[in-house]
């Protein structure tokens, strides 16, 4: 259980590598009246400084470092999320599929087989070096469908050196957002689009029970983006400073972090598999060319205000703090990836569970797909 916490913090940690970027910056309140000696806006405007001061030497005592690794990490698991709703291990249809399914991508700082054992030196290194090749992308709902092009009969039966009957296109979409107040003052949503064409070099062959799929080539053009939220996070209650005897400027500051994800990738990918009763084992190796840009935008806000205002007086200028910064990186641009995964099939509505690896990088891509190919 203490390992498990402890792989839990340290990838929470890597969200306090912003807070080096934030200077607090504001505007003090003004008041009118002179009814109370020393209640006067130079006196309002030296409490606002030292608050001030108080909230910049609290970000001055963090350490971390300017989070590259983490945000091209956070780019990467997009690219490995965008192949949701796959039918790898189903090429060769003959006419059409549809297919439903969800995927994560994870970027981790080293293999998902030592991570486990090693999180007390990674806790360690992001410490040291204020930064961690880590990322999270999760897409919850995706559809895919497909056709055979030997559908449409009044094409040619070669489309140049292709053969028709052995070239597939599809389209690949998915959406999700966190309802509105799901989870208090957290946002997420995702945004999946993509064009994909495969070509069946080697056809399929089957001896009784066996099957094999032959050779599937594919590629395409995958947009994904996805945008996630924290607001109002308390920055340690209420900070008071006295203007006078009695009466105190009052402020309690809320942090914000917005990260914003999308990425563009082409997949090239050759794909095999074996069919052995109703299981379907795919074989794949390929790549994936990526771009796009991982940025984090964070900041703090808070209104000024008074713990009582004096008899006579009206405030006449709000008070306000606000910080904001960010940063951003770009995905891996090359990304080799070995596919695999177990399927089933009854007829012609498949269930499947792609993995794919990223054996380079330490990258991770798990789905599970539901569907029909006919």
């Amino acid at each position: 259980m203490r390992k498990l916490v402890c792989v839990l913090l340290v990838f929470a940690m890597a969200i306090p590598a912003f807070a080096q970027q934030l200077h607090v910056t504001g505007t003090p309140p003004e008041v009118s009246g002179s009814s109370v000696s020393g209640f006067n806006n130079a006196n309002i405007a030296t409490a606002f400084s030292q608050i001030l001061t108080e909230l910049n030497s609290q970000f001055s005592n963090i350490s971390y470092n300017n989070p590259q690794k983490f945000l091209q990490g956070m780019g990467n698991s997009s690219v490995y999320a965008s192949h949701g709703a796959t039918t790898r291990a189903y090429g060769g249809y003959k006419r059409f599929s549809a297919t439903l399914g969800s995927t994560v991508g994870l970027q981790l700082p080293e293999s998902l087989l030592t991570i486990y054992d090693n999180v007390d030196g990674i806790s360690d290194s992001l410490e040291r070096e204020g930064d961690i090749n880590l990322g999270y992308s999760p897409n919850f709902f995706n559809a895919s469908v497909g056709i055979n092009m030997g559908v449409i009969k009044f094409l040619p039966k070669h489309l140049g050196f292709l053969k028709r009957d052995n070239l597939y296109v599809g389209l690949r979409a998915g959406y999700f957002s966190l309802p509105p107040g799901f989870l208090e003052d957290i946002s997420y949503k995702s945004l999946t689009l993509g064009i994909t064409a495969n070509y069946q070099l080697i056809p399929t062959v089957g001896v009784g029970v066996i099957k094999w799929r032959g050779v599937n080539l594919g590629t395409g053009f995958i947009y994904n983006s996805s945008s996630f939220g924290i607001s109002g996070l308390p920055m340690g209650g209420e900070i008071k400073k006295p203007i006078v005897s009695g009466y105190n400027l009052v402020i309690e500051p809320k942090a914000y972090m917005n990260m914003d994800v999308t990425t563009y990738t082409i997949p090239l990918e050759a794909v095999t598999a074996i069919k052995l009763l109703i299981f379907n084992i795919p074989f794949g190796l390929g790549a994936d060319i990526a771009f796009g840009k991982a940025s984090a935008d964070f900041g703090l806000s808070s209104d000024v205000n008074y713990d009582n205002l004096p008899s006579g007086y009206t405030q006449v200028k709000k008070g306000d703090i606000t910080v904001s910064g960010g940063v951003s990186n770009s995905p891996s641009i090359f990304n080799f990836k070995i596919m695999t995964g177990i399927g089933v099939n009854f007829g012609p509505v498949v269930l499947d569970v792609p993995i794919t690896i990223y054996p380079a990088v330490n990258g991770y891509s798990f789905g599970i797909t539901a569907g029909a190919v006919f």
